[in-house]
């Protein structure tokens, strides 16, 4: 029993633990088995859409980053402008206030010392708008409006703070010679390669008084120079250069120069005149011969007949000092010059780019070359912007070109930029050598502001209507419309016209249209009549270039007559037209009833001319304008100044017996200076202006 029981025992432990073991064994591995089994990856749709998240974030990240990165770069471009404007206004600004004279013109007991005058051209700020509209699905497409009036010229002598002389640089052999005069001993010239070559590296010096000069000037096309300068216009050119260009008119690149001429008239020899030498056949100091130059300073391939319009470049590239030419006994400018005094630069003939005209380039006939002109800017043609015809006629925007009989023209001929050879480095009329460190190698010494827009000079006009379109007809907008505006034209028209039926009759101007107009604005010099301005004369004109039909002709009386338009009246007759004082200055010539010369400026002037011993006069009875006659031609000098009643007409020595006057005899509030810059890059533009008052 016991037996059986052990056994029954061992038998069962056995039987019970390898049964549970083994059970549990296979109960298990199935379990395991299909884990494996049923184990699964991404598929190849999930792969794709998990590819096409990830490229959108990827994408989305760089898009933000470069969104990022086109704001810094915006943010450094305005910057970089902003700095570039802040820089040239202050430095605008400091330079004008140290003007050595004011705004007020000479009279006959007062004589500046010093000047003070700037140049209009014919292109205005509205001349882009109005001469490019286009019309297209979209409205009117304004593609040049950006640019502004961009051929002024602005010029003065100023007065440095103490310690802060203004500088510039001459031959060394100036200053050697100047102090070997002084010593009492000869100069000659070393002979030695180095020693010579070192006598005319350039010297930095200082002076107290300065002559400065800024202006616009584009890049011009290579193969233009120097005979015949044109401007590179290539992005208005719509057919991609077929030799049919259709160019918008407008230089690709404009620049603004500065030029620094320093007034010291204590470098002069007891002779007068600065030294003139030569160095590697290259003369120094010398002037190219008047009227015709010669090839002792020009190359063969400019135009020698024109050496009376670049006569003085060369020299101006070859020192920083402001010097003019000296004129012989009977008038006649010569190849000498001579470093300015103040006093001297009051004289217009004196300054920096201004020449006399020939009598046969003036008048268009003969071959004699007196009397000349009275001294005037050295410019080029007028831009090609002027000569645009309208899209849907070819019929002109601008006045007729001149010559022509009419009182409002497009002076054809010194109205466009200052000449290329007066640019620092920019003279292909003048000889040059590679040898020295003048001419060519001075490019970009006078630059100073790089990718401009526009440099517009205005002067306040107290007179000048600005129209309320508030008041008119439902096609105007509530906006002030005023002379540099380009819907100027039809303001002033739409405001007659409601004028004329609110009166049932015709209007009364200017009292009647006063409720249609504020009075008080910066405007161009001349404003009615320059070639690209918003009005172009009171003439029937196409309103822009998008005119098929034209505008009718605008009833003005008295409404331009202010005193900085320069009109006078509205007569046919050119010399009816413009105020006096224009003619007497010389800066508007006319012959018969056809305008030759017209650059309209405002300048401080001279009243030297009244005692000069020569004569400044009208040429004869069928001209108007001022020109300078030499002694072998004078028969009558100086009646303004000669204390006789010449004309028997209000006393002695009167206005209408002085043989010049300023253009503008009015003195102005304010001068305006705008200048407007862009980023090639980014196409962001700025502008900033100043404004001058005495």
């Amino acid at each position: 029993m016991i037996k059986f029981i052990l056994i029954k025992t061992a038998l069962t432990k056995p039987l019970l633990t390898k049964p549970t073991i083994e059970n549990s064994m296979k109960c298990e591995q199935p379990k395991m088995m299909s884990q494996r089994v049923t184990a699964r990856g991404f598929t190849l749709v999930e792969m794709l859409v998990a590819m096409a998240v990830t490229l959108i974030m990827m994408a989305a990240l760089a898009r933000s980053f470069g969104f990022v990165g086109n704001q810094v770069r915006d943010g450094r471009a305005d910057t970089q402008l902003s700095n570039q404007l802040r820089d040239v206004s202050t430095r605008l600004s400091d330079e004008i206030d140290q003007c050595t004279v004011t705004l007020e013109p000479a009279s006959a007991s007062s004589e500046p010392n010093g000047y003070f005058m700037y140049y209009e051209g014919p292109v205005t700020d509205a001349t882009s708008s109005l001469f490019r509209a286009a019309d297209t699905t979209d409205g009117v497409f304004l593609d040049a409006a950006k640019f502004g009036d961009f051929d002024d010229y602005l010029a003065f002598t100023a007065s440095a703070p103490a310690g802060q002389w203004f500088t510039g640089k001459v031959p060394r052999y100036i200053l050697e010679m100047k102090t070997a005069e002084l010593a009492g001993t000869g100069y000659t010239l070393p002979t030695v390669p180095a020693d010579l070559a070192r006598a005319f590296e350039p010297v930095v010096i200082r002076s107290k008084y300065a002559e400065i000069v800024y202006f616009a000037s584009p890049e011009y096309a290579p193969v233009s120079l120097p005979a015949t300068p044109a401007y590179i216009d290539v992005d208005g050119d719509l057919d991609l250069g077929s030799g049919s260009a259709i160019e918008n008119g407008i230089p690709d690149r404009l620049k603004i120069h500065r030029r620094v001429l320093l007034i010291r008239p204590d470098l002069n020899l007891t002779s007068g005149a600065l030294p003139i030498q030569t160095f590697d056949s290259i003369p120094f100091m010398q002037a190219d011969t008047w009227p015709t130059a010669s090839t002792a300073t020009i190359v063969g391939a400019a135009n020698a007949a024109d050496g009376w319009l670049y006569g003085m470049a060369g020299v101006h590239q070859q020192c920083d000092l402001s010097i003019r030419r000296i004129d012989s006994a009977a008038g006649t400018p010569t190849v000498f010059v001579a470093a300015n005094s103040l006093g001297d630069l009051s004289k217009p003939q004196n300054r920096f780019a201004h020449v006399r005209i020939p009598n046969r380039v003036l008048t268009g006939s003969g071959t004699a070359n007196f009397p000349t002109s009275m001294p005037v800017l050295a410019l080029g043609n007028a831009p090609t912007i002027l000569s645009t015809a309208t899209s849907n006629s070819p019929a002109r925007i601008a006045p007729p070109a001149t010559p022509n009989v009419g009182p409002v023209v497009t002076p054809a001929s010194m109205s466009g930029f200052l000449r290329p050879e007066f640019v620092l480095g920019n003279d292909r009329s003048h000889l040059d050598s590679a040898t020295d460190l003048w001419g060519g190698e001075r490019l970009g010494e006078d630059l100073l502001v790089n990718n401009s827009l526009a440099f517009d000079v205005q002067v306040f006009d107290p007179n000048a209507i600005v129209v309320d379109t508030s008041d008119l007809s439902a096609k105007q907008s509530d906006v002030m419309v005023g002379p540099s505006d380009a819907g100027y034209r039809e303001a002033i028209r739409t405001a007659f016209n409601q004028v004329s039926t609110d009166n049932s009759g015709s209007p009364s101007v200017p009292t009647s249209i006063v409720n249609y107009s504020e009075r008080g604005a910066f405007v161009d010099l001349c404003y009615p009549v320059l070639a690209g301005g918003s009005l172009r004369g009171w003439q029937a004109r196409r309103i822009d270039r998008r005119d098929g039909t034209g505008d009718g002709a605008l009833s003005l009386p008295g409404l331009m007559i202010t005193p900085f338009t320069g009109v006078a009246s509205y007569s046919t007759t050119p010399a009816d037209v413009y105020q006096p004082s224009l003619f007497k200055s010389g800066k508007l010539v006319t012959f018969g009833t056809s305008i030759r010369l017209f650059q309209p400026t405002f300048d401080t002037f001279t009243n030297s001319y009244e005692r000069d011993g020569f004569a400044q006069a009208t040429l004869n009875a069928s001209s108007n304008g001022t020109v300078w006659e030499n002694l072998t031609g004078a028969t009558t000098v100086d009646l303004g100044s000669n204390g006789i009643d010449d004309d028997a007409t209000f006393g002695a020595d009167d206005f209408a017996e002085r043989e010049t006057s300023p253009p503008f005899i009015n003195t102005p509030d304010a001068i305006r200076i705008t200048v407007r810059v862009e980023n090639p890059k980014t196409r962001q533009i700025r502008q900033i202006s100043i404004v001058h008052r005495d």
